[in-house]
């Protein structure tokens, strides 16, 4: 009798498991085109013109933020289009999943949970939380935290930083 071989836990597949949990966890009846929010905020609307995508979502998204990250939403909301650009079916090559690129194997959440909008948020939001702590407040090292270390995480902080400098002029009525 012969055994199947074991599969060595590598990146591809930890990259094919969170795909295939992302996939598993969008409902079965959704529509390809969703019905628009009346009273979308200007920001939401401009996000959503931004990464062309429905702005009732990016309401959602931008409630969620003011929820789980209430001392900043606007960076939160700055890692959502550095990291995912408002896809939360998003996978990353070393397993991140959804909105965040939040990675199940190191933050407690299962691939499936983080491709819902609501568990990816709340789960960063205390990722970005314990970085900012570390850093000692410092926002620019606690994002290059949030990424991982050396000069690709200082380049990823600067991305972010200059993507909530954005969000923050389309705030203050500034269109992009």
């Amino acid at each position: 009798m012969s055994e199947r071989p074991m599969l060595a836990d590598n990146t591809a597949n930890t990259k094919r498991r969170a795909l295939l949990a992302v996939l598993g966890a969008i409902p079965l009846g959704a529509t390809a085109t969703a019905t628009p929010s009346i009273a979308a905020s200007p920001l939401a609307v401009a996000i959503a013109r931004r990464y062309r995508v429905e702005p009732s979502a990016v309401e959602r998204v931008v409630a969620l933020a003011g929820k789980y990250f209430p001392a900043d939403p606007t960076l939160l909301l700055a890692i959502v289009g550095v990291e995912s650009s408002w896809r939360p079916w998003a996978v990353g090559q070393a397993g991140e999943v959804g909105l965040c690129q939040v990675r199940p194997d190191l933050h407690g959440a299962s691939a499936t949970a983080l491709a819902d909008p609501n568990v990816n948020l709340r789960t960063a939001g205390q990722v970005l939380r314990k970085c900012l702590s570390r850093a000692r407040g410092d926002v620019a090292g606690a994002v290059a935290r949030y990424n991982g270390r050396g000069a690709p995480a200082e380049e990823y902080a600067a991305r972010v930083l200059t993507e909530r400098e954005i969000l923050v002029a389309m705030l203050e009525g500034w269109t992009f």
